[in-house]
């Protein structure tokens, strides 16, 4: 977006016209009638949101707020009477307007599907996708969210198994949805990107040095032939879902109470690329946290995505790599968006080296 578009949404007005393209729509669906304004408050070393402002966005009278999620992204649980949504606050940098406007276009385009739910966006009164707010004197956009209802998965292998057949889904529902584009998850420049956001590590020359040279074997040119691609949810794992109960998406689901599927949220690292940055990424969140434990609920979560669409064998060989393109992707977001001091650091960078320089099968 050129730098007198960025200004005028910016100040409350709206993106010139700049033709037909679908790109150009999209972004004025996102950004029309967005409004500037410091409507999260300090109040007693708290958060607090400015809910008379955001009824009247929204048409809502807004009675309650929860921070529920904080850091770099910050989303906010808000409450109208028995009723529930969340408020995503995007972090006020890394995040182009164009990436924001494709996450938001891509779950209102999202295919409903027996076993998946996606939490959708919901528009202002006036159907802008967005609101601008001021939260610590730096300017953040939000968006407000569909809740979805049910229980949090756990790494349970029969959840895991759930969470994999339930990501090839998602992966078909949202597949044919264009803009892409403006969100691509290329392996090669993910690692570049990382490369350079740990350049301001002290000590991190090592760790640089090794993901170069893994990218290269693994990534490169000649490495392996295009794998199946798509739009991806980006981070797949068991915070960034819940399992559904019948009738909570779309209707679909037999029998009373019965689990079906899955809900999907947190699309903040969509985009297209290797289908296996989904799965890779939702073995890497188990092997994080479980370690040696993790192999039952690992096989289970590839079982569960193959029995919907069957892996080719050149995926089967990459899925390691795309497990450690994780933990890359990981260093990338610390190095760029969180303080760490440089105990911490050290050991960030050694359970990397480990993963990357990790051989065989998962």
């Amino acid at each position: 977006m050129a730098e007198r578009d960025t200004a005028a949404v910016r100040a409350g007005g709206t993106i010139p016209d700049a033709g037909p393209d679908r790109e150009t729509a999209c972004l004025r669906r996102a950004f029309d009638g967005i409004v500037s304004a410091s409507h999260v408050r300090r109040l007693g070393g708290m958060d607090d949101l400015d809910l008379k402002f955001l009824s009247a966005r929204y048409g809502r009278d807004f009675d309650a707020a929860e921070l529920v999620v904080g850091g770099a992204n910050r989303t906010y649980r808000l409450g109208a009477g028995a009723d529930h949504v969340y408020l995503r606050l995007y972090r006020p940098v890394g995040r182009s307007l164009a990436e924001i406007a494709f996450e938001l276009d891509l779950l209102r385009q999202c295919r409903p599907s027996p076993g998946i739910g996606v939490a959708r966006p919901i528009a202002t009164s006036d159907g802008a996708d967005l609101v601008s707010l001021s939260f610590e004197g730096a300017a953040r956009y939000g968006c407000l969210f569909t809740a979805l209802e049910g229980r949090p998965l756990t790494h349970a292998p029969s959840d895991m198994k759930r969470l994999g057949a339930s990501t090839a889904k998602l992966h078909a529902a949202l597949s044919g949805i264009s803009g892409g584009e403006a969100r691509p998850l290329e392996p090669s420049a993910l690692c570049r990107g990382a490369v350079e956001a740990l350049r301001a590590i002290p000590g991190s020359a090592p760790t640089r040095d090794a993901i170069e040279a893994w990218c290269a074997r693994s990534f490169g040119v000649a490495a392996r032939p295009p794998l199946p691609s798509g739009n991806c949810h980006g981070d797949v794992w068991a915070r960034n879902a819940v399992v559904q109960g019948h009738g909570q998406e779309q209707g679909h689901g037999q029998g009373q109470g019965q689990e079906h599927g899955i809900g999907f949220f947190d699309f903040d690292d969509c985009g297209h690329g290797p289908y296996l940055i989904d799965l890779g990424t939702a073995a890497w969140h188990l092997m994080a946290r479980d370690g040696s434990v993790a192999q039952a609920a690992m096989a289970a979560l590839v079982a569960g995505y193959e029995g919907v669409r069957p892996l080719e064998e050149a995926e089967r060989r990459g899925l390691l790599d795309f497990v450690r393109l994780a933990e890359v992707r990981s260093l990338r977001f610390l190095a760029a968006y969180c303080q760490l001091d440089p105990q911490l650091w050290q050991s960030v960078l050694a359970r990397a080296h480990v993963l990357i320089a990790r051989e065989g099968p998962l």
